[in-house]
């Protein structure tokens, strides 16, 4: 959002390098009149050059796909635009010199004579098409969105686009409205607007310092422990109140009120079969995808693993190997898609029930990738299938709707372990790798303090008095009744037994590892959420077993 913000303000500041004023009465068309409208032509003139902008920057966009560049490069490279901007406002003579800027200047100023000679709207729209490089290369504001657009993702990285061509557009609209009388006041004051423009610059210099030393992550680190959720809060309470009408769809338990977003984001879903749960499903902010999946993990060596070892992950063997998806990575994509010892299989995390579970991803003879909707469901990950897009249940792994409603993932064995203990226990064990293809801050929490809070994102519909909301449940499921108990309580050491429909279930903690077991002997996988979830998904049907009473 910051940098949307000033992607608009940059486009409007573009209006102000002393190479643009005097192409002024060029786009505006009609300036020499005092009379306060938009012309026809100078409409086009602005549209054109608009069009023109984005293509130029798509263009330069486009160049560095084909290049492998590596994600610590964007840092450096962002920081250093950044300083050479502040230092172009601050000392503008030397932006003029730069030999590039002048041959691109004057091949633009020769379109322009061509399409101005024209007098037409097809002339006019030459004269914004010329004026595209023009105006980018002439301005020291565009390499800030250079520097912003080029590291992003396309979808980030073209809204940041959009917000300069927005500024640069509402400022040139502006002076076609107020013609001649707005030009003569900038020119007549560019005093005073140089002086502000220089101390603009000398804050953009120390921003890209902070980026290129790192100061600006640990700034937005400290901003997100002193209040981690109050955007999210304020967005929460924005969803609540203009959330859209629901839409009925018949499903096999009934008629279920769909949110019309989430219809209309999953268009391809069979909403024959739509669980009534899904009345009070939440959009959670980013949308399909917008947390993005892990499709393709890569791993290295856990002695690479550069954060703190009190990291906790989800620990799977892999035949003679072992793989550590940890919380850091899961915190910013939430699924993994892998295979280990065979077996597709569904790494996930939803952090805000601290629900860590892996499920086996073969359904009825077929394998399914899954992928994060953007939607939640009493505070927990709405999951879905690329097959089928078909909604599943983080929390339970039931389908919610896409399918027949009593469709259930299986869970897959896992161990929940922190690093330290990892390098211990598995020394050659492998981490997932954070080359994952996606530009993120990965020693950053953005749930920063949730954990150790009392308070919800998204409050759940019902509360349970009988633990605090967030503590730490391991979960197992016997002839499908699920059973939970407070993980902390399992002391290590110690044989746990209780009872599942007149059968003896044992838990065991030996050092970092717990296994559960049946009657007969075989081991039952299990997984982790926080109290609150654990009661609100399974009610008065689950068993909570108690260690300590």
């Amino acid at each position: 959002m910051i940098f949307l913000l000033v992607a608009i303000v940059a486009g409007i500041l573009t209006v102000l390098a002393p190479c643009i004023l005097p192409l002024l009465p060029i786009v505006i068309g009609s300036s020499e009149t005092s009379e306060r409208r938009i012309g026809g032509r100078s409409l086009v003139v602005i549209g054109s050059l608009s069009v023109s902008v984005v293509l130029f920057t798509l263009l330069l966009k486009a160049s560095t796909l084909l290049i492998n560049i590596p994600q610590s490069f964007w840092s450096v490279f962002s920081g250093t635009i950044i300083v050479l901007v502040g230092c172009a406002i601050v000392f503008p003579s030397l932006w003029s010199r730069i030999p590039f800027v002048q041959k691109i200047s004057i091949a633009g100023n020769k379109a322009i004579g061509t399409g101005y000679q024209k007098k037409n709207y097809w002339g006019d729209a030459l004269i914004g098409l010329a004026l595209g490089p023009v105006f980018t290369t002439c301005s020291p504001t565009y390499l800030f969105i250079i520097a912003t657009i080029l590291p992003a993702g396309f979808v980030l990285g073209f809204v940041y686009l959009l917000g300069f061509t927005l500024g640069l557009a509402i400022s040139l609209l502006l002076i076609a409205y107020f013609g001649g009388q707005l030009v003569n006041a900038i020119t007549s004051h560019m005093g005073a607007a140089n002086r502000a423009k220089q101390l603009l610059g000398v804050l953009i210099i120390l921003v890209g310092i902070a980026i290129f030393t790192g100061y600006d992550k640990k700034l937005e680190t400290a901003i997100l422990d002193a209040g981690y959720g109050a955007t999210i809060n304020f967005e929460e309470v924005l969803i609540e109140r203009f959330a859209p009408k629901t839409e009925s769809a018949a499903g096999q338990t009934g008629s279920a009120n769909v949110p019309a977003n989430l219809k209309r984001a999953f268009s391809k879903t069979d909403w024959s079969f739509a669980d009534p749960s899904l009345e009070q499903a939440l959009s959670g902010g980013p949308g399909k995808d917008g947390i993005p999946s892990i499709d393709t993990p890569k791993f290295v060596p856990v002695h690479a693993f550069k954060h703190p070892d009190s990291v906790q992950a989800i620990v799977m063997h892999d035949g003679s190997k072992v793989k550590v998806y940890p919380y850091n990575i899961l915190n910013w994509h939430e699924i993994v898609n892998d295979t280990v010892a065979g077996i597709p299989v569904a790494v996930t995390f939803c952090p805000l029930c601290g629900s860590a579970i892996v499920y086996d991803r073969r359904v009825g003879g077929e394998t399914l990738t899954f992928g994060v909707s953007g939607y939640l469901l009493e505070s927990n990950m709405i999951m879905y299938d690329r097959e089928h897009e078909a909604l599943w249940q983080q929390s339970t792994g039931e389908v919610l709707a896409g399918r027949a409603l009593d469709t259930q993932l299986n869970l897959a064995p896992f161990q929940l372990m922190t690093i330290g203990e990892v390098k211990q226990v598995y020394p050659d064990a492998l981490v997932l790798s954070e080359e994952t293809g996606h530009r993120r801050d990965y020693a950053r929490n953005p749930y920063a303090g949730y954990e150790d809070s009392e308070g919800y994102i998204f409050s759940p519909s019902r509360e349970d008095v009988r633990y605090p909301s967030k503590t730490i449940f391991v979960v197992f499921r016997y002839k499908g009744t699920s059973v939970g108990t407070p993980y902390l309580k399992l002391k290590e050491g110690m044989v746990f037994k209780t009872d599942v429909h007149g059968n003896t279930i044992r838990l065991v903690r030996d050092g970092d590892l717990l296994t559960i077991t049946d009657p007969s002997g075989g081991e039952l996988p299990f997984y982790f959420e926080m109290w609150f979830s654990f009661a609100t998904q399974h009610g008065e049907e689950a068993i909570v077993f108690d260690p300590s009473q």
